[in-house]
């Protein structure tokens, strides 16, 4: 398969971004450094990439769905709960060993730039997806756990990102969670 001009343009800017990200956190991810870096000029990635933030949340998302197409996507588990939670245990650790890249991904996701609410919504559809198919038929509620367990998932990792939590803490918070919701989904009498 070919790589398209786009594709490329967008390869290479991702990668430095990542790479700068990683190796400084949020603050080191310079537009100066991203040109410097990718060898693309700074008019071509602005084409693409409306704001740093934007940068940002485009390599979360491409690191989203990396995980999408792993083995981390598709827990063995006897049932819905530890399904589930092998996801969000092996998500917390993939995140824990590249601290400041994670974080700069987390920041860049409160950005108001309409790209990186864009870029929001994908990453959202990818673990909402991961989710619904690691309870298959098991729960009665299954958008409605999907949605609560992605606010918990979220909320927990934005209290890492500020200091608040450890990702120990945000990896017992979010299996927590969906203990609980999908042990409340299953309780609740059907209509």
């Amino acid at each position: 398969m070919s790589v398209t001009r786009e594709q490329d343009i967008r390869r290479r800017a991702i990668d430095a971004t990542r790479d700068l990200a990683a190796a400084g956190g949020y603050d080191s991810v310079q537009m100066r450094d991203v040109v410097r870096l990718s060898r693309l000029s700074s008019a071509t990635i602005y084409r693409h990439f409306s704001s740093k933030d934007h940068l940002l949340a485009a390599t979360h998302l491409e690191w989203m769905a990396a995980l999408e197409r792993s083995d981390t996507a598709h827990p063995q588990g006897a049932d819905a709960a530890e399904r589930v939670c092998a996801i969000l245990r092996d998500t917390c650790r993939t995140m824990a060993r590249h601290p400041r890249l994670t974080a700069a991904l987390i920041h860049a996701l409160g950005s108001s730039d309409p790209g990186v609410g864009d870029c929001h919504r994908e990453i959202n559809r990818i673990m909402n997806t991961m989710f619904r198919t690691a309870i298959a038929d098991e729960s009665k509620a299954p958008d409605e756990f999907v949605h609560l367990l992605g606010i918990a998932w979220e909320g927990a990792l934005f209290s890492w990102a500020f200091g608040r939590m450890t990702m120990q803490e945000v990896e017992q918070t979010v299996t927590r969670s969906a203990h609980l919701l999908l042990l409340g989904a299953a309780a609740e009498p059907s209509p």
